[in-house]
């Protein structure tokens, strides 16, 4: 099918090649074109026409044939929002849950402080510049041992709202008796856009 789409394209090529070749002044040196094919039926002018249009067939085969092999990018892809983890950890002095889309200085700053409620002495807060970036923080609250955790899945663009799949995870085998509470923070490129969560339930590792 590649082939003859190939050679079909090429028609209106000849037609203009041949325009150009039975227009253009005859040269005194060279002898001028046969007019007719039974004059000669491939001789030097039809030769390198004949060849011009071979080429050009190639040509156009091999680009029919690139992109049918190239993929577009899929409505799903798309709608995938590239993040980075800014921190990440299992004690804070948040005793609630929490899903915040923080958006400017001063916010961060508050979060921050809860954040580092049970640290002394506190972190150094992190610098975002966030005239380029927003940053996205899920959190589990108290859980009783160690073996909790969380992990942003992924966030995505959907109907001009930004939905953010985060899993609940939790290990077998040794973990600390103490009270945890899992959190994490992202940072992804700064946007307006209201931010859905949605908390999923991970089958237990082990």
């Amino acid at each position: 099918m590649m082939r003859v789409l190939a050679i079909a394209l090429t028609l209106p090529l000849s037609l203009s090649l041949a325009s150009v070749l039975l227009t253009s002044p005859a040269q005194t040196e060279t002898p001028s074109c046969p007019t007719a094919a039974r004059d000669t039926p491939w001789g030097e002018c039809y030769r390198d026409l004949r060849q011009g249009l071979a080429n050009s067939a190639v040509s156009l085969y091999r680009m029919g044939v690139l992109a049918q092999s190239s993929q577009p990018a899929t409505d799903a892809d798309l709608a995938m929002i590239p993040f980075e983890t800014e921190i990440q950890g299992n004690y804070s002095g948040l005793n609630e849950s929490f899903e915040k889309h923080i958006t400017d200085e001063s916010d961060w700053e508050r979060f921050w402080q809860q954040l580092q409620g049970n640290t002394s002495p506190a972190a150094d807060i992190p610098e975002i510049d966030f005239e380029q970036y927003s940053l996205i923080a899920v959190g589990l609250g108290d859980r009783p041992d160690g073996s909790y955790g969380v992990e942003i899945d992924q966030v995505r663009r959907e109907d001009n709202r930004l939905i953010v799949d985060y899993l609940e995870t939790r290990s077998c085998g040794m973990a600390t008796m103490a009270i945890t509470q899992p959190y994490q923070i992202i940072r992804i490129e700064r946007t307006r856009l209201p931010v859905s969560f949605q908390h999923h339930q991970a089958p237990r590792d082990c």
